[in-house]
């Protein structure tokens, strides 16, 4: 059996949960035995899995700590709290979590050092022991590659 593994946040931000209910209708879509476990980048086996990477799990706020900038809290809630479907968004039918590539825009810089800062940022998309993607989401046709892959 395959096994998934989605290293996110606890309760999910908009982008972790996002990623888990692609995934987990992906996978019902395609009819591809696996088992998913969603992880919060503080669980044990989270950091196990990040420590095989020479890394260890967190968040965007992680990692604006160890490169000492700050996030405007306001300005990401702000653009949380004013979401609003997005018809023409590859996510659109399984947009319940108030993500957008906004959110993702703005988080990218911490995306971008989050592996110099040591940091295995979330959400992180673990298949079959084999890191895909972390630090955002991914592109619905790569998550649909990676999952046929499994088939």
């Amino acid at each position: 059996m395959n096994r998934i593994v989605i290293i996110g946040t606890q309760p999910p931000c908009p982008r972790c949960g996002l990623l888990s209910r692609v995934v987990s209708e992906k996978i019902r879509e395609l009819k591809i035995n696996a088992e998913i476990v969603h992880l919060s980048y503080d669980d044990l086996e989270s950091q196990d899995y990040a420590g095989q990477f020479g890394l260890k799990a967190g968040t965007a706020k992680d990692v604006a700590k160890i490169i000492k900038r700050d996030i405007n809290t306001d300005k990401l809630n702000e653009i949380i709290n004013n979401w609003k479907p997005d018809k023409n968004c590859e996510f659109k039918n399984f947009n319940d979590f108030k993500w957008s590539l906004a959110l993702d825009d703005y988080l990218r810089p911490f995306e971008t050092k989050a592996k110099d800062a040591g940091i295995l940022m979330t959400p992180v998309l673990i298949i079959n022991g084999k890191m895909k993607h972390n630090g955002s989401v991914p592109g619905l046709d790569k998550i649909v590659d990676w999952l046929s892959e499994l088939k």
